[in-house]
């Protein structure tokens, strides 16, 4: 994003890793997305954007095992204090222009991405779709009561207390693939648009390959 009071023009997600141990299926995700984002420029012929595309990663161990919930939480408090140390040494300007200028409302510091046990143990799956990603909605602000919450979700949903999968739980799944068509389209469509209730990333998966398929085969493989 370029703006005139900043002293740099980044773009990109942040991403959080908040799940400890198998670093090499985290080093996997990390190398095949920028696989992705060089490949997707390069085929578009806008290699000149790559050298300020940042994958920002937040590696902290006091976020691993954080929830979707406080992943959340971490971000909103993040994207402030980005944004003030962005700005020039020079500027006048404020966080509060800034936030006149719409800066804070693109796909950079709208959303992030997390990772977490089951997007690790996604590349060691390849029967799936792709390896995935969690990425969450900042703004997105829970309906449910915490007794609600604690009900549990409908099968073969991964959040919410519904049997609907219009639901809207604040994240979905997204493969790596995809991290460069989400970025683009961020910036003109919402989260309305985009959104699809996890496990499902189209819509069109069933059992045997939506995300999280296998956890039942080893729960029954480790009770043989």
């Amino acid at each position: 994003m370029t703006c005139a009071e900043f002293h740099d023009s980044v773009w990109g997600f942040v991403i959080y890793r908040c799940v400890e141990g198998n670093d090499a299926a985290w080093n996997s995700i990390l190398e095949q997305l920028q696989s992705h984002i060089r490949e997707n420029l390069e085929d578009g012929q806008c290699q000149d954007l790559l050298p300020f595309h940042d994958l920002h990663v937040i590696d902290d161990r006091s976020l691993y095992g954080a929830s979707i919930d406080e992943a959340r939480a971490h971000f909103q408090a993040w994207v402030p204090k980005n944004l003030e140390a962005r700005l020039r040494p020079d500027t006048t300007c404020t966080i509060s222009d800034v936030s006149h200028l719409s800066v804070d409302i693109t796909p950079r510091y709208n959303y992030c991405l997390v990772v977490d046990e089951i997007c690790l143990e996604s590349v060691e799956h390849p029967e799936s779709l792709e390896p995935v990603v969690k990425l969450i909605c900042r703004d997105w602000e829970c309906p449910w009561s915490p007794e609600e919450r604690r009900q549990g979700g409908q099968k073969p949903f991964h959040d919410g207390i519904t049997e609907f999968d219009e639901e809207d739980v604040g994240w979905m799944y997204v493969p790596l693939l995809y991290y460069m068509d989400k970025y683009e389209n961020f910036h003109n469509w919402c989260w309305d648009d985009m959104y699809v209730r996890p496990p499902f990333i189209d819509g069109s998966e069933d059992e045997t390959n939506m995300v999280g398929h296998w956890r039942p085969k080893k729960v029954a493989n480790k009770s043989e």
